[in-house]
């Protein structure tokens, strides 16, 4: 180990805005109490390095280029030699791949694999569970899903055997950010919205798999029902402007405000009287675990971990992917039925508090950093052969 404290490599894609790169900046400052911790991009270093750097975490990147790039495997094994580099925390599929193939060049650091979530629609591949099986898992000490469900995706999708030991550790998120009525009045004022305005609306990056055609739509039906629904739609990406579009075309054009990227976004979603979580699939959506602490009711698709995390008729509505009637009731529900409303709330800042503070979820990162320091580098986690 580097010193009197083991060191750690988070390796991601970039530090662009979203939930994966948000928690690795949350992780890499919480643990660099006890250990050094490096944070290694493959693709750029992003928006947020600069965050890390400023904190005293290094960030490196080693600029991978388009398509598979073999010759990062050498580069990663090199800078984990460089830096003695203990364990690497690699974070999805892609930065597991090369991670792994540097260990046949420098054996000497544990790898652990932690999945945030999956593509959609998920591709069935031969040749990479193969591979995976026959080499990349060989080559890795632990394994982490965000849910049961990307758990079993894993074993499903990525040829990792069902006897093998796959931990599933539910994301955490940091909440320091409850504001007063007077706040949220102030915020919602300067938004645009009127005190009897019912703010239906979501955070998060514009992407595909966040099918947000569905929310506009579930909106448009529930503002024919009632004039107070407006939309709130904060974030941005590459979908952006078809999102727009899509809106006004159905004459939404002064019923939604799309606030674009925000830092105070945690404030904003308690602005909300409804968060949505509209997607196609989800690991552990941070989003929506703000919500949850943050006290906004929630509604989210039967996908991924929602339902793991939301408890229907609980603690929120989960409702049937793609089915933009399904979640007009339910804004239509939230809107004549505030006493249950408010219970759902309340419910889900109970269950966030009790599963899913960021606390809750450090400790068991510790836990296993323990374990894989007491691991000999040269004896990865074997995996069953078939």
């Amino acid at each position: 180990m580097a010193g009197n404290k083991p060191r750690i490599a988070y390796v991601t894609h970039n530090l662009n805005p979203g939930g994966t790169e948000r928690l690795v900046v949350d992780m890499s400052r919480a643990l660099s109490d006890s250990y050094e911790v490096d944070v290694v991009c493959l693709d750029e270093p992003g928006t947020w390095a600069d965050e890390l750097r400023n904190s005293g975490i290094s960030v490196f990147c080693v600029w991978r280029s388009p398509g598979l790039d073999l010759s990062i495997i050498r580069r990663l094994a090199v800078l984990f030699r460089q830096r003695r580099t203990d364990i690497i925390h690699a974070h999805q599929c892609t930065p597991w791949f090369y991670c792994a193939l540097s260990r046949l060049l420098n054996r000497g650091p544990r790898l652990l694999l932690e999945e945030h979530g999956r593509f959609y629609p998920e591709q069935d591949d031969a040749k990479k569970r193969f591979v995976n099986r026959a080499i990349i898992g060989r080559l890795t000490h632990g394994f982490v899903a965000v849910s049961e469900d990307v758990r079993r995706r894993l074993i499903r999708y990525e040829g990792i055997p069902e006897s093998e030991r796959i931990d599933v550790i539910y994301n955490g998120t940091q909440w320091d950010s409850n504001i007063s009525d007077g706040d949220r009045r102030e915020l919602r004022e300067a938004l645009g919205f009127a005190t009897s305005d019912f703010v239906v609306g979501t955070i998060g990056r514009f992407d595909e798999i966040k099918n947000l055609p569905m929310l506009i739509e579930g909106i448009a039906g529930a503002k024919q029902r009632s004039k107070r629904v407006r939309g709130l739609l904060v974030g941005h990406g590459p979908i952006f402007e078809e999102i727009r579009d899509l809106a006004s075309s159905l004459g939404l054009d002064d019923a939604i405000v799309f606030a674009g990227y925000r830092d105070d976004a945690k404030e904003l979603v308690q602005c909300l009287d409804l968060f949505v979580l509209s997607s196609f699939s989800e690991g552990t959506s941070m989003a929506l675990l703000e919500a949850m602490a943050g006290g906004s009711p929630v509604a989210v698709t039967d996908v991924g971990g929602n339902p793991e995390i939301v408890e229907k008729g609980q603690t929120g509505w989960v409702f049937p992917s793609d089915c933009p009637g399904e979640l007009t009731e339910i804004i239509c529900e939230a809107i004549n039925d505030p006493e249950k409303t408010s219970r759902f709330a309340a419910a889900g800042r109970d269950r966030y508090r009790e599963e899913f503070t960021f606390d809750r979820m450090i400790r068991k990162y510790r836990s296993i950093y323990n374990e894989l320091c007491a691991t000999a580098p040269e004896s990865p986690r074997s995996l069953t052969q078939e």
